[in-house]
């Protein structure tokens, strides 16, 4: 995670602009305005964090991003709609796409949470609140489908 922050940081260095638009919107710009994909793992320079992909809860707990969790509340919601609508579970390509954007923004998320200074919980706690921040997500989810008969 270091030469991937490293590696940010020297971007930065150069003249490059990192900001944290609306959500989970992480805006690189280099010094003439032009903006840089952040979601091709292969041509970013934050990479990949396999961690934040496997366990994005956690890690997003860690740097107190709380964004994961409001798209984990929408994507079950949408999954409930999509189910009763198609008759097929749509959660798992949900939460395999939302964990591959953690996985690929989480260096920017990291590297923003650090020079905004903000206080990390240790991994002990983010593992324990990250698991009941998400059980807490998809209760909407889960009276929804209770409601409408789905699962």
């Amino acid at each position: 995670m270091q030469q991937r922050l490293d590696r940010i940081s020297a971007l930065i260095n150069e003249g490059y602009t990192l900001k944290r638009g609306r959500g989970f919107d992480i805006q690189l710009h280099n010094s003439a305005g032009v903006r840089r994909n952040p979601l091709n793992p292969w041509k970013s320079p934050g990479g990949f964090s396999w961690i934040a992909f496997f366990f994005p809860s956690v890690v997003c707990c860690q740097i107190r991003e709380w964004s994961y969790f409001y798209w984990i509340a929408i994507l079950s919601l949408v999954s409930v709609v999509l189910s009763s609508i198609m008759g097929s579970d749509q959660a798992t390509t949900g939460g395999t796409i939302l964990s591959f954007v953690y996985g690929c923004l989480f260096p920017y998320m990291r590297y923003l949470a650090i020079k905004e200074e903000k206080e990390e919980f240790s991994v002990v706690i983010s593992f324990f609140l990250g698991i009941a921040l998400t059980i807490g997500a998809v209760i909407p989810a889960i009276i929804l489908s209770a409601i409408i008969g789905v699962g």
